[in-house]
């Protein structure tokens, strides 16, 4: 039979395992709720309901931010707002 020594430090061990592991789901949870660096809340505020090519790497996006809807272009250069698009119950029915 081993002595004392021997399973408490076995069992030590084990703890130390087993709190490691622990932590690493704790901290991979924060991550993918956002926790750490930019917060979850904030990118989903933003949202590109359609994308459409252009060729190249130029790119038009439809991107709805707290209710809005903006037409944007997307490049080399970086991302340049075309304008402000209504949504169609926002306009006059004579308008149309």
């Amino acid at each position: 039979m081993p002595p004392a020594s021997l399973w408490a430090s076995s069992l030590t061990s084990l703890l130390v395992i087993f709190a490691l592991l622990g932590l690493a789901w704790w901290v991979a949870r924060a991550l993918q709720r956002g926790r750490f660096g930019q917060r979850a809340s904030a990118a989903q505020k933003i949202n590109l309901s359609h994308v459409r090519s252009l060729g190249g790497r130029n790119m038009l996006a439809v991107a709805e931010i707290e209710g809005q809807r903006f037409l944007i272009g997307i490049g080399r250069d970086g991302v340049t707002r075309i304008g402000r698009l209504d949504r169609p119950d926002d306009r006059d029915d004579d308008e149309a």
